[in-house]
Formats: C-alpha cells, sequence, structure tokens
C-alpha cells in the first residue's frame, strides 16, 4: 500500500509539473482553462501578467474575431489613459464607439463623457445624455445619476424631475449615494408628493437591460465610426 502511494504521488506530481512547464514554455500566452478566447478576460489575463502589447493584440483579435464590446472597452481605455500605450483619442473613440454599441455599460459612460467634456470630438450634450441613459438602463450608478443631473436641469433631454428622481433613487440604491443623496433631497422640495410616489414606483419596478438588449437598442447610432 505505502509503495502503491509513493507511486500515486509520484504520478502527481509529474502531471502538475508537466502542466506548469507548459505553462512556463509560453508566458506570453493567455490562460488556456479561460473559455471563449480571445476575449475580454485571456486579454486580462495576459495584461494582469505584465504582457501589455501581447495583451492588446489578444483584446484586438476578441473585437476582430468575438466582437468583443468588453474588449473593445479596453482597447479604448488604454488608447485613452496611456497607461502602458502613447495616447491615442482617434482610436479610443473608436473602441468606445464599438464597444457602446455592442453593449458595454463601461464603453457607453466613458463615450458619453467625451461627448459630455468634447474630448477628441465635439461637445454634444444630447449625445452624451443618449449613451450616460444607456448604460443607466443597464443599472451602472454613475452613469443613473448623471443622467439624474441632465433630466433634473434640462441639459441635453427635455426636464423631467420624475425621471430626475427615479435615476437618483435607482443610484442611490446601487451604491452611488455620496452626491446622489443630497441631490435628491433638494429635487423633491420642488415635487409634488404625487411626482414622488410615481418616481418610486418606477424605480421600484425598474429592470435593468441585459447588454444583448442595449446593443439592440444601440447599434443603430447615426454618429457610428467603423474600427478599422
Amino acid at each position: 500500500m505505502a509503495v502503491a502511494f509513493l507511486v500515486l504521488l509520484a504520478a502527481m506530481t509529474f502531471a502538475t509539473g508537466s502542466r506548469a512547464t507548459g505553462t512556463m514554455a509560453n508566458p506570453s500566452k493567455p490562460d488556456p482553462s479561460i473559455e471563449g478566447q480571445p476575449n475580454e478576460a485571456s486579454g486580462q489575463d495576459l495584461y494582469n501578467r505584465g504582457f501589455y502589447p501581447e495583451a492588446l493584440a489578444e483584446w484586438k483579435r476578441a473585437v476582430d474575431i468575438n466582437k468583443d464590446a468588453g474588449a473593445a472597452f479596453r482597447l479604448a481605455e488604454e488608447h485613452f489613459d496611456a497607461k502602458v500605450i502613447e495616447r491615442d483619442v482617434e482610436t479610443a473613440l473608436k473602441y468606445y464607439f464599438y464597444g457602446a454599441q455592442g453593449g458595454d455599460r463601461r464603453a457607453q459612460m466613458d463615450l458619453a463623457s467625451m461627448y459630455d467634456k468634447g474630448w477628441g470630438l465635439t461637445q454634444d450634450v444630447q449625445a452624451a445624455a443618449k449613451w450616460y441613459e444607456a448604460a443607466a438602463r443597464q443599472g451602472l450608478e454613475s452613469s443613473q445619476y448623471n443622467i439624474a443631473t441632465m433630466y433634473e436641469d434640462g441639459v441635453g433631454v427635455e426636464a423631467d424631475k420624475v425621471k430626475a428622481y427615479m435615476y437618483y433613487q435607482l443610484a442611490i440604491e446601487g451604491g452611488f449615494p455620496r452626491f446622489a443623496t443630497e441631490a435628491i433631497d433638494r429635487l423633491a422640495e420642488s415635487m409634488t408628493a404625487a411626482e414622488i410616489k410615481e418616481a418610486s414606483i418606477l424605480a421600484r419596478n425598474f429592470k435593468p437591460l441585459t447588454p444583448e438588449e442595449s446593443a439592440a437598442e444601440m447599434s443603430t447610432a447615426s454618429e457610428a465610426i467603423d474600427v478599422d
């Protein structure tokens, strides 16, 4: 029995060592256990291990082969933030558009910010509001707060206190209370009890869109830019 146990232990050690050797033989390749690659996750695996050019190439392949909206967002982020490559706002915008139209709520939020601030394109508060709300409808709390302020002030959208209150409430419930709590208290002072009740019902019945549902709504956006 002891001999059999030692033989089994040796076999397990050899198998483990073989796998480790195989992984180390290709350290710049994604973890083979990641499903669906090339995708955002396989690129992130490379990025986390410091293989930045390989990560960018993996995300590019994920966009080209699998139309991965999350990978597009990561490419946009890297080209804009300039952490590991030089800043290229034009390329960042192309990938923000791709990711946003593909239903990635992070890309939708950041594209809205680009429009809101006029970074790399003409400032357009209506386009900003559209993309903020796209991300908000997927449940992104920061975007819910941003679109709430726009509905409250009538910037980029027609003023609507009920929608503003609803989005402020959703932002608070979703974990973004710092500014939304003060804003909703201020807004409530100018609303009727009936309006607050309506907004609260809308918030209670809110169901976030899935990325696929959002993509179906936003993929025909008129300002689309194709990714080369």
